[in-house]
């Protein structure tokens, strides 16, 4: 009988070293995907050291069934799977990053499959920088052979189609709107509130095989635990967290270059949101920008200021985006308008009890309390395990 690896020894977190590599997750209610994504990082060519998942469903022994009898068929790896201290993927996240012991940890989505060659590349990557200056690393979003991917994964890559193949002058027009006028990409959904001495001064030259990012999307994330302990994600949302990865990668770049590897590659399987998510969802991917600059800007007048003219900004990218997309009902644009009834409140609050008001707030708009059209299933909070 083979005998699973042992855990990574407890040892302190290192700024530069990268000997191995953790599977943190954090999940809800999604058991089978959950297993698929194990499994896709058992089957790594560098597999992981540990693994390590808090999962806020109620039925999370099951989950950790599951998950172990993965493990056993894999051939065995060092489990700890533990319930959610709250239903929030940024309590979650820091949950899985408080008992993780691994050098790196890559913190991919539950519903995130990593591609075989995958971790050793990234892994590569990190034992080649002795200095500790990449501080994270994103995979590629590449689908895997044979597996389907999700009508929302179409809808994000037919961008990249109406580019492809074009004339320069075209492709330049196309690129124009997608960036400035539907506010499609990363960094023109967040809005920076650090003073420039805050980022990191160092040298930002990287070697060849990767890019430098400003942000990483959290199914993709990779970082090193040493900067996951110094720079926690904001435990002031509650459930999804929309744009928490936003947030937590552009305090990273307070402390080295964040990267993307093209040639690691992982397969996102992201679920479609429904109508009357898309109006939650985007109310409070605008609310949560408003609120992270309300708690971090030390200059509030004129970051404030610069959320405004960008929230105008995103108003206006959203009516196109509805009508582009046949959802004649427009949940977008009026979840965009349902924000902007609810910044007032968010903006007077005092900064010291900012969090636990905001968890409320999100709270009231998810479960439909406050104001809306009813219960809202598909986002609505439940007690999960620790109700």
């Amino acid at each position: 009988m083979t005998m699973p690896p042992p855990a990574p020894a407890k040892r302190p977190a290192s700024p530069v070293a990268a000997q191995d590599w953790a599977l943190c997750i954090s999940t809800y209610n999604r058991g089978k995907v959950l297993c698929d994504c194990v499994r896709a990082a058992l089957a790594s060519t560098e597999p992981p050291a540990e693994i390590v998942i808090a999962d806020a469903s109620a039925d999370w022994t099951r989950n950790r069934a599951g998950v172990e009898a993965v493990i056993a068929e894999m051939g065995g790896c060092p489990l700890t799977y533990v319930p959610a201290l709250r239903k929030s993927l940024t309590v979650q996240r820091n949950q899985a990053i408080a008992l993780a012991r691994a050098d790196i940890l890559f913190m991919i989505d539950d519903d995130a499959l990593l591609h075989a060659d995958c971790a050793a590349r990234i892994m590569a990557h990190y034992r080649a920088d002795a200095q500790g200056r990449i501080v994270a690393i994103s995979a590629r979003n590449t689908p895997l052979a044979g597996v389907a991917t999700s009508d929302e994964r179409k809808q994000t890559n037919r961008a990249g189609r109406l580019v492809a193949g074009r004339a320069r002058p075209v492709q330049r027009g196309i690129d124009f709107a997608l960036h400035h006028l539907l506010m499609i990409p990363a960094e023109q959904r967040f809005l920076g509130y650090d003073r420039p001495e805050r980022r990191w001064q160092g040298n930002t030259a990287l070697p060849e095989g990767l890019f430098r990012v400003d942000f990483i999307v959290g199914f993709a994330l990779t970082l090193r635990r040493h900067l996951a302990l110094r720079e926690p994600f904001d435990e002031g949302l509650v459930g999804s967290s929309i744009a928490e990865d936003l947030d937590a990668s552009y305090r990273f770049g307070r402390h080295g270059i964040l990267a993307i590897a093209p040639d690691a590659h992982i397969h996102h399987l992201e679920a479609a949101a429904g109508r009357d998510r898309r109006r939650i969802n985007t109310a409070l991917a605008l609310l949560n920008i408003a609120y992270f600059v309300r708690r971090n800007s030390e200059r509030q007048g004129r970051d404030l200021a610069r959320y405004a003219l960008w929230y105008l900004r995103m108003v206006l990218a959203e009516l196109p985006k509805d009508i582009a997309g046949g959802r004649w009902d427009l949940p977008q644009f009026r979840g965009a308008l349902l924000a902007g009834r609810n910044l007032p409140a968010l903006l007077r609050q005092p900064r010291a009890g900012l969090p636990a008001w905001y968890q409320d707030l999100q709270t009231k708009l998810m479960t439909g309390a406050h104001p809306g059209r009813g219960q809202n299933n598909a986002t609505a909070p439940d007690q999960g395990a620790n109700g």
